[in-house]
């Protein structure tokens, strides 16, 4: 305990023994009409007092009461200090009739009364005072914080806040796991207990915000503490990640960069490091053409590639907003000093494409362009043929053709196992890859592929904020639903790494972490509202839709998996392609969708992809049996 916190308690525990004294003696006075001056000379009129202060400073200890910050008390802390007061008093009573002791009944009932009336009207009387006078804490009323973790972090912030008097924070106290700190104080903040702890210290102490200060930890312990957290209080905060790589603790100050918790955080995985400038060659002083870059990932890969110096960039997308939306930014962050264009086509028009592929010559090529959206391909099969498949074996023949050097193609964990057809026909894409990586010399071909990413178009956080507002309910497939989630920025870094690392014909995987339940996402989600799940807002389970799975997978062969440089990225061993059958089953495939023959089309599609299955499948199959 710093020397400050112990010279306040000590003036709290004079305070309280001077109220004992004046209670006693004024329940001496009104309960005996006799009471004279000449009762003070004798000894056997301060026995009982004594025992009363004995009792008092004992009980107020055991009761943690001189720990509590009387500026922010409240109604439970209150509450607190009447029963411990009236704990005290009562030992009185009962040593006064056990011992038949120089002090009627009736003082100790009127003692018990006017003590328990004292130390709580003091109480409130200094509250008051601290928040109506000039120079006091104010109005409003201060959140009452705790801190996670007993590190340098906490006690930054607690210096922060004890300098700032106009803080919106008050520190009630701080938690921490290691034994050796259990009891102590941290400037005048006592360390309350453990992170086990957290729901209860956030009920007795009344907690209206939490910080999260531990920089350097496990992302399983990590998870398992901001978990406990966003059970019991909606005002999470985190300290900024930067402050971990600070070598002065002066070069930053903490509070005012205290960052809310998001999703992301949520997700409770290891940050990938941003991608380093200098570990990748391969774009520098290049044309880099990036299909659907209007789109979430399409985008980000424009932003990101734009810092690695290309000799030009070209953007390539159907959708006219979404381009427009990046150009704005593009502009506005490089000005004349990044060289793009744009392009407004499809990659299903072949021609439109080797026109375009013609006049820029792109060394590079990452081809994000795709129909994503599983339920509306389940009714439009032959619209994901045409725009996934087609499209995809149109700008590998010209990668070919034009002598690119390098592909990348974007997959997902859907194509694995599929059984829906937007995965299934992003499987047939990654079958185009390798079949094009074994018969190229010039282009290596590469295709990635991972889960979910945050904050996408189409993507269930959106969603969840749309019917959040609404006022719910969030809608979930299934309770046991898991999928596979990375930020935008993390997938696109790893992605572009992939570039370097292809020696060509490789489905590089990206780690994903743990699969994450959509249930606890929605229902952290609504804590992060502040609501309470089920009870302000509500989850309705509405079942899977067709093609959904309730997890997803990212290995084809999970036995079978070879380690790279970087550890978030693996590459899967790929079987051999018959590339002229692939052909031929592609055409006929691509033909039964463009005269719209779905029954055909998803019978095509198994002929490729073998693992295929939905249950509109085995109804064609069974009807075509009968």
């Amino acid at each position: 305990m710093d020397r400050l916190g112990r010279k306040k308690k000590y003036i709290v525990l004079a305070v309280d023994v001077v109220l004992c004294v004046i209670a006693y003696i004024f329940s001496y006075i009104l309960a005996d009409d006799q009471f004279t001056t000449l009762y003070f000379l004798d000894v056997t009129f301060y026995i009982p007092l004594i025992i009363a202060i004995i009792s008092t400073v004992c009980i107020f200890v055991l009761f943690d009461i001189y720990n509590i910050i009387w500026s922010y008390i409240n109604i439970k802390e209150l509450f607190h200090i009447i029963i411990a007061s009236l704990i005290s008093t009562g030992i009185l009573v009962i040593v006064v009739y056990m011992f038949k002791l120089n002090i009627r009944l009736r003082a100790c009932l009127l003692f018990m009364a006017t003590f328990t009336l004292a130390v709580v009207l003091s109480r409130m009387t200094y509250y008051l005072l601290r928040h109506s006078l000039p120079g006091g804490t104010g109005t409003a009323k201060r959140k009452r914080l705790l801190i996670i973790g007993g590190g340098e972090a906490s006690s930054i912030i607690l210096r922060e806040m004890v300098q700032n008097r106009k803080s919106e924070y008050v520190p009630v106290g701080v938690i921490d796991d290691e034994k050796g700190k259990q009891g102590r104080s941290i400037l005048g903040v006592k360390i309350l207990g453990t992170t086990n702890q957290i729901a209860q210290i956030v009920d007795m102490y009344g907690i209206d915000s939490i910080v999260f200060a531990i920089v350097n930890i496990s992302e399983a312990k990590r998870k398992k503490i901001l978990d406990a957290c966003v059970q019991v209080c909606s005002d999470v905060k985190i300290v900024p990640g930067i402050y971990g790589s600070l070598k002065s603790v002066d070069e930053l100050e903490i509070v005012p960069n205290l960052k809310n918790l998001t999703m992301d955080d949520l997700l409770f995985r290891d940050s990938v490091s941003i991608l380093r400038r200098e570990a990748i060659h391969y774009i520098k002083e290049k044309v880099v053409l990036v299909t659907g870059g209007g789109g979430s990932i399409g985008s980000e890969l424009c932003m990101q590639i734009a810092t690695l110096a290309p000799r030009q960039l070209i953007i390539f997308d159907i959708y006219e907003n979404n381009v427009y939306s990046l150009q704005q930014k593009l502009k506005h962050k490089y000005g004349d000093k990044l060289d793009f264009s744009i392009e407004i086509a499809s990659i299903r028009d072949s021609k439109k494409l080797e026109h375009i592929i013609k006049k820029y010559r792109p060394q590079v090529i990452f081809h994000a362009a795709a129909h994503k959206h599983v339920p509306l391909m389940e009714t439009n099969p032959e619209e994901a043929v045409k725009n996934n498949v087609e499209g995809t074996r149109n700008i590998a023949l010209l990668a070919q053709k034009y002598e690119v050097e390098r592909f990348v193609l974007i997959s997902t964990d859907k194509a694995v196992n599929p059984t829906n057809v937007m995965g299934a026909t992003k499987r047939i894409c990654e079958k185009i890859i390798l079949a094009s990586a074994q018969n190229s010399q010039k282009t290596i071909f590469s295709a990635v592929r991972f889960g979910n990413v945050l904050g996408s178009s189409g993507s269930v956080i959106p969603l969840f904020k749309e019917q959040l507002e609404k006022g719910g309910p969030l809608t979930v497939t299934d309770p046991e639903v898991t999928r596979y989630f990375m930020t935008i920025p993390e997938a696109v870094s790893l992605v572009i790494l992939t570039g370097e690392l292809a020696s060509g014909g490789e489905i590089f995987v990206l780690d994903m972490g743990k699969p994450v339940k959509i249930k606890d996402l929605a229902e952290n989600l609504i804590r992060l509202a502040g609501k309470i799940p089920y009870r302000d807002i509500d989850i309705e389970f509405i079942g899977l839709r067709p093609g959904e799975k309730l997890y997803e997978e990212l290995l084809v062969h999970p036995d079978e998996l070879q380690r790279t440089i970087h550890e978030k990225i693996f590459i899967e061993k790929v079987e051999k392609i018959n590339a002229v059958q692939l052909r031929q089953d592609i055409k006929k495939l691509v033909d039964a969708a463009r005269v719209n023959d779905t029954e055909k089309v998803r019978c095509c599609i198994k002929t490729i992809v073998p693992e295929y299955s939905c249950e509109l499948l085995f109804q064609i199959s069974s009807t075509v049996k009968d």
